[in-house]
């Protein structure tokens, strides 16, 4: 084969990719003013890429986005062109960071020409800065080509094949706009896996519409109207249009770029142009250019003295007076962008060097465009870990990142500085601040970021969402690790079987004599799974070591069962609440039948139990019921229904005591065999309480989070089949 520039040969293309810059790292290039350029403003960094054959290395293209500069360029002592990145700082003078190589070996030497018979090195597709840290282009051959790269992942859509080296009309967060020329269509494809369809063709095709003027912000098209004069949006994740916004142009536009609260559209056959303010609900008027760039209030365009750029300020909205200023480069300007994530305006040269033109224009209030989260953690895979991925409208200063528990309980908080270009990414690993496995169950989390650039705005709330962590620490009598509470039945003959709330079918063991008193305890020996406390007919008590499967053997049966107790049968109530003592371990209440006397049973680092200690007396013809901690006060309660039919609640105080009696039903309960708390069922975090009545009917009353419950609802009938339930 031989190799050759590739200059235009009309080869179908059809490949956008997008790159995230971060993986080689090179040593350290000092971004400075480079002694004898020509006029560089006092104000702007200028960045010198290196040599290249003994001469100073030129930039091939640009893209700046978030305060993330892409560079593509032959740079010594790489052998091919490479693609090169610098984070700039986020807030203040935009100082670049050491230069990485993001993609060593760059679209060189690919197959070209008939037959594919020779190797090209031309690459010719604009960089479209996404602003999530990555570039998207268009490849120079029609294959599938998945980029490789640094922390941030790459991607890949293929929107069919067309007849030109770049046709790719926009590009913004995840998404690439192609206009086909030869289908005759627009093409709207994500980067994003949460968007693509692994078995459909194209791939990462999300819409399809026909070839006009278009713009992307978060997720929403923007495109012209119904009506002439107008434009509308139609949103890409919900896939619905907009009502027709009008703007008084008269005339359909065939050049749309949206930032934020900016619309800039152009119709160049009617030679107009103008800014429209979604916050003002007014226009702008801009001078009509054949390219201009939009930034977060302001517009560039060239000069047309080579050497000079124009910026019209127009920060303060429609309606109100805007600036013009000229940015003089004193030598001829080869490429420029903007960076329309609240950031600056770079160029390059004639001699290489790029500049970045701080822009003093005040930014917008940061703000979410979208949010990409996980749904579910299940720490039982492999290196499990939950994920979040942030697009902001400019990059962020600092971050913290809050989770909580279904009790409001801060879990978790992460804060860091880190950050692809306005994008953020955060991962949690299911562990608490205080390093032990978080509880399975529903958790909630909450991103706040400060700009940090001194405008006073502070941190703001950037949004909040939820997740289930599963396979983590034992939940109140989450048996299995999936964050639901299981409750246990016991048939007279001597069958224990293993229930919980939505499953199709559940575990059943024996043969069990149908006497013993299950009670479930929660983790005694702290292997992150919900232990199995029984009293055998002989007064003894044993603890079944669970293996978070949510189902127990007897002994003998892949079983083992640990003697932790005897002369228990003086007791005629024994509850498991949860943990009592604030020391992060289930605890045991248990009633002596001759004095009624109410006794706590504190569970130790051995995985056994203290000698009982009196905490209450005259709890003679109540009916005990472990709860979990229903108030969210953090601590267990105690549920007690007495002889009159009255249902108190006994709040946890976390010391081993227990408060004064607070009233939760008057008259309720009769007729029901079985009461039990029996952790959350439903799914919302909350402990429940579940009862069987004389017919058999199975009922639950959903906790409330307040220290109460709902009002009773029927779940099963057909369960006086079953001896007892615990």
């Amino acid at each position: 084969m031989t190799t050759r520039t590739f200059r235009r040969t009309p080869l179908t293309i059809g490949t956008a990719v997008a790159l995230a810059a971060g993986g080689l790292g090179l040593s350290p290039l000092t971004a400075a003013a480079t002694p004898g350029s020509a006029r560089a403003a006092d104000d702007e960094v200028v960045i010198t890429l290196g040599t290249r054959d003994g001469r100073p290395a030129r930039p091939e293209g640009i893209a700046l986005a978030g305060g993330k500069l892409s560079v593509t360029a032959w740079i010594d002592p790489e052998q091919w062109r490479g693609l090169y990145e610098y984070d700039l700082a986020a807030a203040g003078t935009p100082t670049p960071g050491p230069q990485r190589l993001a993609e060593p070996h760059f679209w060189v030497q690919w197959p070209c020409g008939p037959g594919a018979g020779e190797l090209c090195d031309g690459f010719e597709s604009r960089l479209w800065a996404l602003g999530d840290g990555r570039v998207a282009y268009n490849v120079p051959i029609g294959v599938g080509q998945e980029a490789a790269g640094g922390r941030v992942p790459q991607s890949e859509v293929s929107l069919g094949w067309w007849e030109a080296p770049d046709l790719v009309a926009g590009a913004a967060g995840p998404y690439v706009v192609v206009n086909n020329t030869r289908q005759g269509k627009q093409l709207i494809g994500s980067f994003d896996e949460a968007d693509r369809n692994p078995s459909g063709e194209p791939l990462g095709l999300v819409h399809t519409r026909s070839i006009t003027a278009s713009a992307v912000w978060g997720d929403k098209l923007w495109k012209p109207g119904t009506r002439v004069g107008t434009v509308n949006s139609y949103d890409l994740r919900t896939k619905v249009n907009s009502p027709d916004l009008v703007l008084g142009s008269g005339c359909r536009p065939d050049e749309l770029q949206a930032v934020g609260r900016w619309l800039y559209w152009r119709c160049t056959d009617a030679n107009k142009s103008g800014v429209w303010d979604h916050t003002t609900g007014r226009g702008i008027p801009v001078p009509v250019v054949q390219r201009a760039q939009i930034g977060d209030g302001f517009l560039v365009w060239k000069d047309p003295d080579p050497t000079k750029l124009r910026l019209l300020d127009f920060h303060r909205g429609g309606g109100q007076p805007t600036s013009e200023q000229v940015v003089d480069a004193g030598q001829y300007v080869w490429d420029w962008t903007v960076d329309k994530y609240g950031g600056h305006l770079a160029y390059t040269d004639e001699a290489g060097r790029i500049h970045i033109k701080p822009v003093t224009v005040p930014r917008s209030p940061m703000v979410l465009l979208d949010a990409r989260t996980d749904a579910t953690l299940d720490l039982r895979k492999e290196s499990a870990r939950w994920s979040g991925h942030w697009r902001l409208s400019r990059p962020a200063g600092s971050w913290k990142l809050t989770l909580k528990d279904a009790y409001g309980k801060v879990a978790r908080v992460l804060s860091g500085t880190e950050r692809d270009g306005a994008a953020i990414r955060i991962s949690w690993d299911g562990r608490r601040d205080d390093g032990r496995t978080a509880a399975s169950g529903p958790y909630t989390w909450a991103l706040t970021a400060d700009a940090g650039d001194g405008t006073g705005t502070g941190t703001r709330s950037l949004g909040s969402g939820s997740m289930r962590l599963t396979g983590g620490a034992s939940a109140f009598r989450d048996a299995n690790g999936d964050g639901l509470g299981e409750y246990y039945a016991m048939t007279t003959a001597g069958k224990l079987s293993a229930h919980r709330i939505g499953a199709t079918g559940y575990w059943a063991t024996g043969p069990w004599n149908p006497a013993t008193r299950f009670v479930p305890m929660g983790d005694l020996d702290g292997d992150g799974c919900e232990d199995m406390v029984l009293r055998t007919v002989d007064g003894r008590l044993w603890r079944i070591g669970g293996r978070c499967e949510g189902v127990y053997f007897p002994s003998g049966q892949a079983s083992t069962h640990t003697l932790i107790g005897t002369g228990w049968n003086s007791m005629d109530a024994l509850v498991a609440p949860g943990d009592l003592t604030g020391d992060g371990r289930p605890d045991l209440l248990a009633r002596n039948a001759a004095t009624g006397k109410l006794y706590l049973y504190r569970s130790n680092a051995r995985a056994g139990l203290d000698p009982g200690v009196v905490i209450g007396t005259g709890w003679k013809g109540y009916r005990l019921i472990g709860a979990g901690d229903i108030d969210r006060d953090g601590h267990a309660d105690l549920l007690a229904r007495d002889p009159a039919g009255e249902l108190w609640r006994y709040g946890g105080t976390g010391t081993g005591t227990l408060k004064p009696r607070a009233l939760v039903f008057r008259d309720w309960g009769a007729g029901r065999t079985d009461i039990l708390g029996v952790g959350d069922i439903s799914g919302d975090g909350l402990p429940d309480l579940l009862s069987r009545d004389a017919n058999g009917k199975l009922l639950r009353n959903k906790g409330d989070g307040k220290g109460s419950f709902g009002a009773t609802t029927t779940l099963a009938t057909g369960w006086q089949y079953y001896r007892t339930l615990f």
